[in-house]
């Protein structure tokens, strides 16, 4: 993946220092913007990872952009009931969240009084992700200090599980079909080519089982056969294409 970073237009020297250094964190060439556009410099390129004096912005050969936002989160915060958080139920818990992507799943979590660890497989979505919820700020500080509680791992989920004691984690929360979603959805399309399609497992399952302490819960579209194939009670939610799945351990 050939991706290189640069500044905004308003290049400076804090913008070119703080580039090599992210350029160093992942291993990515650095090169000065001086005033080129963005088109010309994504020649021969996947992408462009654009630094700002207040965020990152990944722009990609076909025009789409990535960059960290809490709005689908804030959206399912401002809710009175969210599927996710009432499987959980009000007790705090020690939550894996296996398949962290934009970290809105890991948001809700946190933001409702877990303790939120994410794992993410792909480097670039890993460190704009975890900026983003580190040092984005919103109106709202209870939701600030819900971001920054997320411990972030740069790592594949299965093989970050087998790292793990036994009972670990209270929960371990996976959605397998989070790149069928990104396909759908236009304010995914900076995701898309860097999605890791992860896919439900009987190793991913007897990690999980180990690892988790009470429960583990999937998010799978309603006709998919992973709740009938690994056991899973299946919640509907009427009108809804995706729903959770539980095993109580």
């Amino acid at each position: 993946m050939t991706i290189a970073i640069t500044t905004s237009l308003r290049e400076n020297d804090d913008l070119l220092k703080r580039s090599r250094i992210i350029g160093e964190k992942l291993s990515l060439p650095v090169i000065k913007r001086q005033k080129q556009s963005v088109t010309k410099l994504l020649k021969g390129r996947e992408g462009l990872l654009l630094v700002y004096d207040n965020k990152l912005c990944l722009v990609n050969q076909d025009g789409s952009e990535l960059v960290f936002h809490p709005d689908t989160a804030m959206l399912r915060i401002k809710s009175p009931h969210d599927a996710l958080i009432d499987l959980l139920g009000k007790e705090p818990l020690q939550i894996l969240d296996s398949t962290m992507g934009l970290a809105s799943d890991s948001i809700v979590m946190a933001y409702a009084g877990h303790a939120v660890t994410a794992v993410e497989s792909q480097p670039i979505i890993h460190f704009i992700v975890s900026e983003g919820l580190q040092h984005y700020q919103s109106d709202s500080e209870v939701l600030n200090k819900a971001m920054r509680s997320i411990h972030t791992v740069c790592a594949e989920n299965l093989a970050y599980l087998k790292t793990l004691p036994d009972n670990s984690f209270d929960v371990i929360y996976c959605d397998p079909m989070f790149s069928e979603r990104i396909a759908e959805s236009k304010n995914l399309d900076g995701l898309r080519q860097y999605a890791n399609d992860t896919v439900f497992s009987e190793d991913f399952l007897r990690e999980a089982k180990r690892v988790a302490r009470k429960k583990i819960i999937i998010k799978a579209h309603f006709r998919d056969k992973v709740f009938e194939n690994f056991g899973f009670k299946q919640f509907v939610r009427p009108n809804q294409k995706f729903h959770y799945g539980v095993i109580e351990l």
